[in-house]
């Protein structure tokens, strides 16, 4: 995912203020990105972003045995993975020199502190973490599985069960949780030409907890059931996922995102428990579990029920109208539509993104705002005020327009040019009964 060997890495000192305007008005207010790759040990994809489908396969660990199954799209959080890489997940912007032959990198959150306004206006604080997720892997016989069921019967491993209720400090969650939502773009496009579910073997995805669990249930789950078996899988609400579709997570939601790719936002933070291990991979060793109990699951707390009790908010998880109060369909109100295209409106409640889908040969302008906002192309090629588009080149995918910019974006390709963004967080509130 190299640029190349043109591009010469400024940092520090070596970047101005002035540089950055330069380049900001050099660009006409839009700046690209290299690819903030992350990996993770707890699940693997289906190497969309880069080879990431097999733990035991070498070409797809890195030297910590994580596979990459994220891309933070302008990113400015720190990823907290319990061996921490420094700067992972933190974007670097690439600036055009004075001269335009050249490129020059600077970490974003270096050139947020040199000139944040001209990058992000007012919004600096409301800055969203943005991210690509590639779940998937191969698939497994869940524990809860009849025991004659066939591979037909067995799933694409989700990523696993699990919560966000803050960091957890001398056994307190000390913070707001994690809130954050998905939005499941199509996978029927180029590059990926993929063709997920059907009505006889739909792609799962599991969020809340079923009506009339009990929290006895839950807790013997955390107690007994945690990476010996898939016991709490078993008690979440299984919804199937549509493409160009949106859920939004609340805080203290029980969630096992399922094996689809998936564009998220959520608040700019990396906290989590987990309350059950990877899908039909039991962990044999007792050691090996009672280490991945303390660091995946309790993570700071003292006991299971501590968990329960703090991390879990029980009738936001149990509502029986969880779907119709966390789901939107993005396609029944587009925001805009004609002979170009449509633009819709990409996530709902506290988070805001819109996604550009212009037909071949066409051209839409969106007028400018206050905000910035990030984007990605995710199929096709075009231009972008001017500038090269296209998902088939990491250094011409990921992009920022900075406040107060109008972008005209037109379809130079031979199939439909999809561009999907994220804008500031509307409200950090918590959301849902307590």
């Amino acid at each position: 995912m190299s640029r190349g060997s043109s591009k010469s890495l400024v940092q520090g000192p070596s970047m101005s203020r002035e540089m950055i305007q330069a380049a900001i008005a050099q660009n006409n207010g839009v700046l690209f990105a290299e690819p903030a790759m992350v990996g993770r040990p707890s699940y693997s994809g289906r190497n969309i972003l880069a080879p990431n489908s097999d733990f035991d396969d070498p070409k797809c660990t890195d030297s910590r045995g994580y596979v990459p199954v994220e891309w933070w799209i302008m990113s400015t959080t720190q990823c907290l993975n319990d061996i921490e890489w420094e700067g992972e997940g933190i974007t670097s912007l690439v600036l055009p020199t004075a001269t335009g032959a050249d490129t020059q990198a600077v970490r974003l959150t270096e050139a947020i502190q040199m000139a944040g306004d001209l990058l992000m206006g007012d919004f600096i604080d409301k800055w969203p973490l943005t991210k690509i997720l590639d779940i998937g892997g191969k698939a497994v016989k869940p524990s809860f599985a009849p025991s004659d069921a066939d591979e037909s019967q067995w799933e694409e491993p989700p990523i696993p069960c699990h919560v966000h209720a803050g960091e957890i400090v001398c056994g307190k969650c000390s913070n707001k949780g994690k809130l954050e939502a998905y939005f499941f773009p199509p996978v029927d496009v180029p590059p990926y030409n993929l063709h997920l579910g059907s009505a006889e073997k739909p792609i799962k995805t599991r969020l809340g907890i079923k009506p009339g669990t009990t929290k006895g249930q839950v807790l013997t789950c955390l107690s007994c059931g945690f990476a010996v078996d898939d016991s709490m899988y078993d008690l979440l609400n299984v919804f199937h996922i549509k493409p160009r579709t949106n859920w939004t997570i609340a805080t203290h939601v029980v969630h096992a995102p399922g094996p689809w790719p998936t564009f998220e936002i959520q608040l700019p933070q990396d906290d989590f428990n987990m309350l059950a291990w990877k899908l039909g991979q039991p962990v044999k060793d007792d050691e090996e579990r009672a280490q991945i109990v303390a660091t995946q699951n309790l993570r700071g707390f003292d006991s299971p029920e501590e968990l329960l009790k703090q991390a879990i908010k029980w009738e936001r998880n149990v509502d029986p109208a969880f779907e119709k109060h966390w789901f939107r369909d993005c396609t029944e109100s587009p925001l805009d539509q004609g002979q170009w295209g449509r633009r819709i409106r990409l996530f709902h409640h506290n988070f805001y993104g819109e996604g550009f889908e212009i037909e071949c040969g066409e051209q839409y302008t969106r007028p400018a705002s206050p905000e910035p906002f990030a984007g990605i192309v995710w199929s096709g090629s075009g231009t972008l005020n001017g500038h090269v588009v296209d998902v088939g080149s990491m250094q011409h995918r990921e992009f920022l327009v900075t406040p107060k910019v109008e972008v005209t974006m037109t379809n130079t390709g031979s199939t439909p040019l999809l561009v999907y963004t994220t804008f500031p967080i509307v409200t950090t509130d918590h959301m849902g009964p307590e």
